[in-house]
């Protein structure tokens, strides 16, 4: 029911109103505004203040590094800037997959975090809901530089011991909790709340104070009053592109503003309190509240309110851009389902599959039948014939006994006629095959005979490829078993880059369903053993074994030759588990697979 409702929510949210954001996180369909921001900032900072880059400490700070969603810059790819970007993405993903829209939607709807955003958060409302919001934020954004300053050294620079764990999501591992710098953790976390507060708010003329707070809440609920709730999330604010004076003006000032805190935070020449006062300073500069603007003076006339959405935007702060074509909503839409779909395939995959099938067997049931009715709706048109040949045998009447002459047989006539149409009939079936067709390997289909197989897989759910290599041995007409190994290299989502996954070793049994007058044959196939990792992960290092299981519930294995199998396996779920112990990694994958199978004769 819960996939159900927002399956629901999805459909409505993209296909009436198409997609907003705050600035935006870096995704494969979406702009890094606020990594683009952040990493500048810090570049910045590091100029300034003269801060080397954090080199990785142990082999799991590379692992993740190197299994991140996004693609950071070359000089963010360091342990401290990897570790502030993902602080500035968590305020949107909080530790999901940056790609499930369904999770993200809730997410942004939470009003307990509306602060972390600098929108109004519930019961924030006129004609003091303005000031309440920014109060929220700036409060939030002080708790988080506070808990930022706990992560330096007694020099004053981030110490890479002093770690906090943030849950998080990483495009091969998967979620894990992973243990990262608290300075830059946090400083991120409070640099994305600073820099919100340029595209979620009305500010004056010179654009260092703010005058109104947006409202998400209510706009995206549908139960938005202007005059009560305040001005509705603009889409159009948080473009970050530069398209107009405006809207780069406040991209500047958002980075201007966190490389401010930034350098504030890192000096090392102060102290502790006065990095406070500092960063206190700054947020009187940039965050103000300047009171006055209401909704019967059109909130002092404000020019934001040209980007006022015209009742279409309404999907979270970390989705696509507003101003996006239908071709881009239908995208968004596209992924939001396969995003659905995948979560209810890990958890009902069977029952899915059933229903699939008897869908489809009523849509060929109608179809045929449709078509039987059209068929039958046509006149008949009247064939023609050839003409009759008869043949007629006339025998004379049978006699009667007599003494002296023995009975004869009466002889009966019988008459032959044969009509032969001049066209054959199209819509006759087709005559029996009586003849079986020969299946590969020996002469006798119930002998016992060896072979192998070659094939080749592809996953789209959980990207990846596999190459199988194995050996047969025919114990009956039925059943099969074999032994097989397989490389399954995985594709990360982050560049699609191709990365070394897993070795399968696995024993095979396949259930065959001989099919003597076709040309082809079906099949189940089950696979147990073990997997090797082939790669260093979070959590998880290189050369590790662990389990294996697959299953093809239905293939196809069409007879080429006398030797030849074309073997096909339009659904082949396959799940290796390298690591059991600790957080387990899994990597399963929905392949469709294709192979060649060879059988002595």
């Amino acid at each position: 029911m819960r996939n159900a409702r927002k399956l629901g929510g999805v459909i409505v949210i993209v296909g009436v109103a198409g997609v907003i954001s705050a600035y935006t996180i870096s995704t494969h369909f979406t702009k890094g505004c606020h990594e683009a921001m952040t990493s500048q900032a810090l570049r910045n900072a590091r100029v300034d203040l003269q801060i080397p880059p954090m080199p990785a400490v142990t082999a799991d700070d590379q692992a993740f590094m190197d299994d991140l969603q996004f693609n950071p810059d070359g000089d963010m790819k360091d342990l401290g800037g990897t570790a502030l970007l993902l602080g500035v993405r968590d305020n949107d993903v909080k530790g999901s997959s940056s790609e499930d829209l369904s999770l993200l939607a809730d997410i942004h709807g939470n009003p307990a975090t509306q602060r972390e955003h600098c929108l109004r958060g519930p019961g924030q409302k006129e004609p003091t809901g303005s000031e309440a919001a920014v109060a929220d934020c700036v409060a939030f954004i002080r708790e988080r530089v506070l808990q930022a300053l706990d992560g330096l050294d007694a020099a004053g620079r981030p110490d890479p011991a002093k770690r906090t764990p943030l849950s998080t999501y990483l495009a091969l591992r998967g979620h894990v909790d992973v243990s990262l710098p608290t300075y830059y953790l946090r400083i991120g976390q409070a640099l994305h709340a600073i820099q919100d507060s340029f595209t979620h708010t009305y500010r004056t003329p010179d654009e260092m104070k703010i005058t109104v707070a947006l409202d998400w809440l209510d706009s995206v609920n549908g139960t938005l009053v202007e005059s009560r709730d305040g001005p509705a999330h603009a889409g159009e604010l948080d473009v970050c592109n530069d398209p107009d004076d405006l809207r780069k003006t406040r991209r500047l000032l958002a980075t201007e503003a966190s490389t401010a805190v930034l350098r504030a935070t890192l000096d090392p020449l102060t102290t502790h309190d006065e990095k406070v006062a500092a960063v206190d300073g700054i947020l009187v500069t940039y965050l103000s509240y300047s009171p006055g603007c209401t909704f019967a003076n059109g909130w002092c006339n404000a020019p934001e309110r040209q980007y006022k959405d015209s009742g279409k935007n309404v999907l979270g702060c970390a989705t696509a851009g507003a101003g996006q074509d239908n071709g881009a909503m239908a995208t968004w839409g596209l992924i939001a389902l396969v995003a659905l779909a995948s979560r209810a395939r890990r958890r009902r995959l069977g029952a899915a599959f059933a229903r699939a099938l008897v869908i489809a067997g009523a849509i060929t049931l109608a179809t045929g039948d449709a078509r039987a009715q059209t068929e039958a709706s046509k006149p008949a048109a009247a064939a023609p014939v050839a003409p009759t040949a008869t043949s007629t045998k006339t025998t004379t009447p049978a006699k009667e006994a007599t003494p002296t002459t023995p009975a004869t047989a009466a002889t009966v006539t019988t008459t032959t006629t044969t009509t032969t149409p001049a066209t054959p009939d199209t819509h006759a079936p087709p005559p029996p095959t009586i003849i079986p067709v020969k299946e590969p390997g020996p002469t006798d289909p119930g002998a016992m005979a060896f072979g192998g197989y070659l094939g080749w897989s592809g996953s789209v759910d959980k990207p990846a490829m596999a190459l199988q290599l194995g050996a047969r041995l025919k114990m009956s007409k039925h059943w099969t078993l074999g032994v097989d190994g397989e490389w399954n290299p995985w594709i990360s989502t982050n560049g699609y880059t191709v990365k070394p996954g897993v070795f399968n070793m696995y024993g095979t049994v396949i259930l065959r369903y001989p099919l003597a007058y076709e040309k082809f044959n079906l099949r189940t196939t089950v696979h147990l053993g073990a997997s090797y990792l082939l790669m260093n992960l979070y959590g998880a290092p290189k050369g590790i074994i662990g389990l294996y299981a697959g299953i093809s519930p239905l293939g196809l294995e069409y007879k080429l030759s006398g030797a030849f199998f074309l073997i096909i396996d339009p659904l082949n779920i396959a799940a290796p588990v390298p690591q059991l112990k600790g957080v387990p990694l899994t990597y399963p994958q929905y392949r469709f697979s294709i192979g060649l199978g060879v059988l002595t004769g």
